[in-house]
């Protein structure tokens, strides 16, 4: 099974954090179809990815995981 990356974990992050993602857009600076491909799971740049972690105050295993495959062993 291929791997895939979700973001699952960002929107718990959020809830927890409890932040709206129109709160989060604008700590980001993120637009909203940046916001559309973490939904559903596409492409974003290191440097989305980075600003998600600072504007949440947490790690990148906290926002993002892999799913399917070999559980993340190669």
């Amino acid at each position: 099974m291929e791997q895939k990356i979700s973001f699952s974990p960002l929107w718990e992050q959020l809830t927890s954090s409890k932040m709206t993602q129109k709160e989060l857009q604008i700590l980001t600076g993120l637009g909203s179809s940046t916001f559309t491909k973490l939904r559903n799971n596409e492409c974003v740049t290191t440097e989305t990815i980075l600003k998600l972690c600072v504007a949440l105050n947490c790690d990148i295993k906290d926002i993002i995981k892999l799913t399917g495959g070999n559980n993340g062993k190669y």
